[in-house]
């Protein structure tokens, strides 16, 4: 009996001593994991913890304003969605343009109040609010039908839809942006129309069939959906007999979605549609509005699009009324549209982007889409990556610096004047025999009409100074143009004030355009009879030119210059008035000219060597001296003589061809396409370079901390080369923590430009006291409710750009986000960017001006915006990898001029800091055939040298993750590594997959860099500016000297650590019964 339970102890003991063992091996797996099981199970197994003493207070740094906070400093969330109706209100009220007026005999806008509407268009009823993907417009939202008819929502018939991309399988969803809403009731002023019920129930009704969202997509073949004649007849044959009771108005709704990772394309449409480019309107649609014109006398059309409609037959029909262009507005920007038709506002936007009669006579469109190298299939080896990289594809961006209105407005100024061709019928389409401004340009950049008159006149002489140090040779050039504006009309408003240029010309010398905007302001409301003075300030470093063949005389080429000459300015509405007052005042011949001109509305200023050196922009405002850094953007810079250039010298000759089936033979460019960029070294000294340092600084004494401080490299020093390399590899949205200067792993960006992309119940710092509860009633609200960028650039507002950067910044606050992806900053090279929702305008001026004022706007609340995708991201179609061929003058003087004016910031310097942005997301795409992630030319060179940009700097997801080294060493500080976290456990250096593949065949390791100094120095340098950027931002509210970790009593971390108890004790039992049974066998033997 004893060797019975001898066996049955000594079983049991081994038994349990596996499982006990095993248990342990749980529970230091489950530890490494932690951040993902937490993840998946949300819970919290580890508390970041401060504690508020007296000496020593948190969420002091910054704060959001009272009107958002109750009286004990608690968040109050009705209160921050309240303004945040009203802002986006105002937005899309100042940003709408209208574009066509004719309000004789009681026709066209605004309407009166009482006013019995019909709406037309299934968009009428399903506006598009956003971008599908990117920045879309999450809700819930105030449609057009309620700012027509109500005064009061609650949003629960408002749930915004969007549309899913599924970039791995390609498949396209449809879903709602919130599960569901409860909060509070909201008031707000409607216009007070009454909306043809008949007409909202047929297009309720094919909704159900159409599933239109208020966020869509563009596609390779597109069909905006419109409603057939038929289909509306079917769900109600007597929809007709509704026009005469609601026939004050007729309202039509015209739409164009945009979005990331799609693009309209060339001749991309379904069959069938009555139409031939995605952009124009189908037959569907001009059969609606026909049935518009049945229903009223008064017929509005309302664009509601970021990409530019061809709408040229509606400017020219005489039965259309009125056209007003409404972009996305956003959550709640339909109550300012409503306030324009209603004449509660007069409309002061003007147009970002010019609309031509036909958008494939942009020069752009010639090489816009797919290409790809006729041999790469044979040439190129570097593998696709994780975002589907596309190393064989490729555009000749071959229309130069002649993108948008500078190509129309230029080559117009040619035709008048008899210049190089311009007048030849290469390159027109809307007109035959020769080209003609006006058959093809249907509204141009800066456009736009109010319900009131206005004058604007030049008040004195404008004010040019000129200062240059004489040690750093920095050159500061400025001129004041005062304009008074008067309100001639009988209606309030607000007029734009915009000063555009012109820089003289010479035949075959440096590309220049006719007119460019220089600077912009905008007049407060002014009530009839009132007047304002306007002063704008411009910078004279916009009006020079970059000559890429300049000799610098010191070895190096290419600089701005500032050719001696005749120089003009001229205000305007748009640059195509603007251009007019310059061209009377040149003594053209006023009937030669479309449109009306006024020369004293232009200015005249001779500029001599003695006034100003031509040169005097060649040293940049950090006294960086510039000179050529992306030759190997111009194909010809490797294959010379095989791509044209567009030229001023001769339009036809230049005009642009198709670039298709471009041959690689030059070895050097085949290299780079490979991605052979930086060898990482195994062997280098680098003794001098210091890690690990014994010091008692740490990160939270950093708070604004200048970032030349002699702290930061005591700070950098005590960090191990580990650490610094884990903060330089992951960034974001999770962080690495750095214990050794006190930080901790942090969820610290999100997207986008217009709100945070979080819930205001899912803040990321629930210690903030103003976070919102997940009790709160309106926890649900989501931030991202803004306007798109192209109707917010449209107020040409800057105080308002700015105003609106500041409330997400709020935002940023309630939802605990330091760092936000956006905004997005690219120009519009052309009409058919998927992606141009998402930026500003075509003119870097305007785009760069609207980010600087945003991201000075969000820092004030501790918020560092990153803009997006620097740079050259001017197609969706291939943009992981494809390469943009450019010469440099339109790299600086198109793309990059919007992100220099932005980090720059030179209007908010002070003589105590630099102001400027302190974010960056790098773009998929490569400028040439180098990743600009990788390109240190661009990251360094330009954007840190020349720029003085300090701070964060970011790849797109996952973007490039197979060039490690080359990304680290070019000044890009970290990797967009979504999803990722739980460092140094769950996740190390050496077992994320992510790069697991490198094109050097390296291994991602903490060794990986011990033997390369130029490495080691650059991820020392990515700490900097990370760190720099971190010291800036609300990340600082939650740190002081107590700051640590606690671990929390998760369940799953109470399930293993019961289960290790209970089997030792069960292990200790059996093994201590085995024993006395071992024993009792003995005293038997014996």
């Amino acid at each position: 009996m004893f060797m019975k339970k001898r066996a049955l102890w000594r079983g049991l003991t081994t038994l349990f001593t596996f499982i006990f063992s095993l248990t342990i091996i749980i529970g230091v797996v489950a530890e490494s994991y932690k951040a993902t099981i937490d993840t998946a199970l949300g819970t919290l197994s580890e508390k970041f913890v401060s504690e508020n003493t007296e000496d020593d207070p948190l969420y002091d740094k910054f704060q959001p304003s009272a009107e958002v906070l109750n009286e004990d400093g608690t968040g109050n969330s009705h209160a921050l969605i309240q303004k945040a109706i009203d802002l986006n209100r105002q937005q899309a009220a100042e940003g709408a343009v209208l574009l066509k007026n004719n309000n004789a005999d009681g026709q066209g806008l605004p309407l009166a109040g009482n006013s019995q509407v019909t709406l037309f268009g299934i968009r009428s009823h399903v506006s598009l609010l956003g971008s599908s993907f990117g920045v879309k417009a999450q809700g819930p939202y105030i449609s057009l039908e309620q700012a027509l008819t109500q005064n009061k929502t609650d949003f629960k018939n408002t749930i915004a839809y969007t549309l899913n991309n599924n970039f791995a399988t390609g498949e396209v969803t449809r879903g709602a942006t919130l599960d569901s809403w409860s909060g509070d009731e909201f008031e707000f002023e409607g216009a007070g129309f009454t909306v043809n019920p008949v007409m909202t129930a047929v297009y309720d009704k094919l909704n159900e069939t159409y599933l239109h969202s208020e966020n869509e997509t563009p596609s390779a073949e597109y069909d905006p959906g419109e409603p057939s004649a038929a289909e509306i007849k079917a769900v109600n044959s007597d929809y007709a007999a509704s026009f005469a009771e609601y026939g004050d108005a007729a309202i039509v709704v015209i739409s164009r979605p945009s979005a990331e990772s799609k693009d309209y394309l060339p001749g991309g449409v379904v069959d069938g549609l009555g139409a031939e480019e995605p952009l124009q309107l189908t037959a569907n649609e001009r059969d609606t509005i026909e049935m518009a014109k049945k229903c009223s006398d008064n017929v509005i059309v309302l664009l509601n699009s970021a990409n530019a409609v061809e709408i040229g037959d509606l400017k020219n029909d005489p039965e259309i009324d009125s056209i007003l262009w409404i972009g996305f507005p956003g959550c709640y920007g339909m109550l300012g549209v409503s306030d324009i038709l209603c004449g509660r506002t007069s409309p002061s936007g003007a147009l970002p982007d010019i609309y031509a009669t036909y958008n494939m006579s942009a020069p752009a469109m010639q090489n816009m889409g797919n290409f790809q190298y006729e041999n790469g299939a044979d040439m190129l080896t570097r593998g696709a990556g994780q975002t589907g990289g596309t190393t064989g594809n490729y555009l000749i961006e071959a229309e130069g610096i002649y993108v948008g209105y500078r190509y129309y407005e230029t080559r117009y100024y040619d035709s008048v004047f008899g210049n190089g061709n311009a007048g030849s019928p290469v390159g027109a389409y809307a007109s035959s025999t020769e080209w003609d401004y006006d058959k093809e340009v249907a509204y141009g950049f800066g456009y736009g009409l109010s319900y009131t008159d206005f004058t604007q006149e030049f008040e004195g002489e404008p004010e040019f100074n000129v200062s240059t140090d004489p040690e750093t040779g920095v050159c500061d050039a400025t001129a004041v143009f005062h304009v008074k504006v008067t309100n001639t009309g009988d209606m309030a408003g607000k007029s734009i004030v915009q000063i555009y240029g012109q820089a003289p010309y010479t035949e075959g010398g440096v590309e220049k355009s006719a007119v460019q905007l220089l600077n912009f302001g905008k007049t407060d409301t002014l009530k009839p009879g009132e007047s304002q003075v306007v002063s704008v300030e411009v910078d004279l470093q916009y009006i020079a030119s970059y000559d890429n063949t300049y000799d610098n005389g010191d070895g190096t080429v290419g600089t701005y210059i500032l050719d001696p000459g005749t120089y003009y300015f001229a205000m305007g509405n748009g640059a195509h008035d603007a251009l007019n007052h310059m061209m009377a005042r040149q003594g053209a011949d006023p009937e030669s000219l479309s449109g009306e001109s006024n020369s004293a509305m232009a200015y005249e200023h001779k500029i001599t060597e003695d006034f100003i050196s031509s040169t005097a922009f060649s040293v940049s405002k950090t006294g960086e001296k510039i000179s050529n850094q992306l030759d190997y953007a111009d194909w010809n810079y490797f294959q010379p003589g095989e791509v044209t250039y567009l030229s001023r010298t001769d339009w036809a000759g230049t005009y642009p061809k198709s670039y298709t089936g471009m041959t690689l033979v030059n070895e050097e460019l085949i290299n780079l396409l490979n991605g052979n960029y930086y060898t990482i070294q195994t062997d280098d000294d680098t003794s001098g370079i210091t890690w690990g340092k014994d010091s008692d600084l740490m990160f939270y004494e950093m708070y604004g901390t200048d970032f030349d401080d002699a702290k930061w490299q005591d700070l950098l020093d005590k960090m191990t080369l580990e650490e610094a390399q884990y903060l330089a590899t992951f960034g974001g949205p999770s962080i690495p923590g750095v214990s050794s200067i006190g930080t901790v792993e942090t969820y610290m960006t999100e997207n986008a430009g217009n709100g945070v992309a979080v819930n205001l119940n899912a803040s990321k710092d629930t210690g903030a006291p103003w976070s919102i509860s997940a009790s709160d009633p309106n926890g649900n609200w989501h931030p991202e409710v803004f306007a798109n960028a192209p109707l917010v650039a449209a107020s040409f507002n800057q105080d308002l750009y700015k105003e609106v950067g500041s409330f997400i910044g709020e935002e940023a606050l309630f939802t605990g986000i330091p760092i936000l992806w956006g905004p997005g900053l690219n120009t519009h090279r052309h009409a058919y960017n998927g992606r141009n929702g998402e930026y500003y305008s075509e003119d870097p001026v305007l785009s760069g001006s609207a980010a600087m004022e945003f991201a000075i706007g969000a820092l004030d609340y501790g918020l560092i915006a990153a803009p997006k995708h620097f740079a050259f991201n001017d197609q969706e179609t291939n943009r992981s990898g494809v390469a943009p061929y450019m010469l440099e003058q339109r790299a600086r003087e198109v793309e990059l001029r919007a992100y220099q004016i932005a980090f720059e910031a030179t209007k908010y310097d002070t003589e105590e800091e630099d102001a400027g942005m302190r974010g960056l997301m790098i773009s998929f795409s490569k400028i040439g055939p180098v990743e600009c992630t990788a390109s240190y030319e661009l990251m360094t060179e330009i954007l840190k040298e020349e720029w003085g940009f300090k701070g964060y700097a970011v790849t797109d997801i996952y973007d490039d993750t197979d060039i490690y080294g080359a990304v680290l060493a070019s000044g890009t500080t970290c990797f967009d590594t979504r999803g990722i976290s739980g460092f140094y456990g769950a996740t190390t250096l050496e077992n994320c997959s992510t790069f697991a593949t490198q094109v050097d065949g390296s291994k991602l390791s903490a060794q990986l860099l011990s033997g390369d100094a130029k490495l080691q120095n650059a991820v020392k340098d990515s700490c900097h500016n990370i760190l720099y950027a971190f010291s800036q931002s609300s990340l600082m509210n939650r740190y002081n000297s107590t700051t640590h970790i606690e671990q929390t009593m998760t369940w799953w971390r109470m399930a293993y650590m019961a289960a290790i108890a209970a089997f030792g004790i069960l292990l200790l039992a059996s093994g201590a019964l085995y024993v006395v049974s071992s024993k009792r066998k003995e005293r038997e033997v014996s």
